[in-house]
């Protein structure tokens, strides 16, 4: 939960190694769901400087409205916003939680903004898969209890990124 929330919003998203899809087990999803909507709730944004504050502003005006974009492609597409996805004042928007089918059209583009799109799989195979399925892609993580589902993400036929991380619990 603390990685993936740091990795969606710390830096507002805009990091290109910035968490954009959370693809979790059926099995796990509606409590990983439960507890990053209650935890996004509790996010500071303001300034960065502020030891308080999580997110701190976009960029720029541009990429305000390219989040805005995406938000209505978003909805267009058949993507479920959980919450966040609004303009707060200035460079300021809310962190954004997204259910998304995994084939939604948007995923496929890089939006420089803190957008996180919540993905089903049903195993390994098809989390490889889906996590494989972008144009873009320099880091994945995989936090599991099996090690042999993490030797598969990294191993020759797992994901296809620069660097993966992998989390074991114990």
């Amino acid at each position: 939960l603390r990685g993936t929330l740091f990795g969606s919003v710390g830096t507002a998203g805009q990091r290109c190694t910035s968490t954009r899809r959370l693809i979790m087990q059926k099995n796990v999803a509606p409590i990983l769901t439960e507890k990053l909507l209650k935890a996004y709730k509790q996010i500071k944004i303001g300034d960065p400087m502020n030891s308080e504050t999580l997110m701190g502003p976009l960029v720029n005006e541009a990429a305000v409205k390219e989040m805005m974009n995406a938000m209505d492609k978003i909805k267009e597409q058949g993507g479920k916003v959980l919450c966040g996805g609004k303009h707060i004042k200035g460079l300021f928007v809310e962190p954004t939680i997204v259910r998304a089918k995994k084939d939604l059209p948007i995923m496929q583009e890089e939006t420089f903004a803190p957008i996180l799109y919540l993905v089903e799989a049903k195993d390994i195979e098809e989390t490889i898969a889906i996590n494989n399925d972008v144009p873009q892609g320099l880091s994945s993580s995989i936090f599991t209890t099996k090690l042999q589902a993490a030797e598969r993400f990294i191993g020759p036929e797992g994901s296809d990124c620069g660097i993966a991380n992998i989390n074991v619990a114990t």
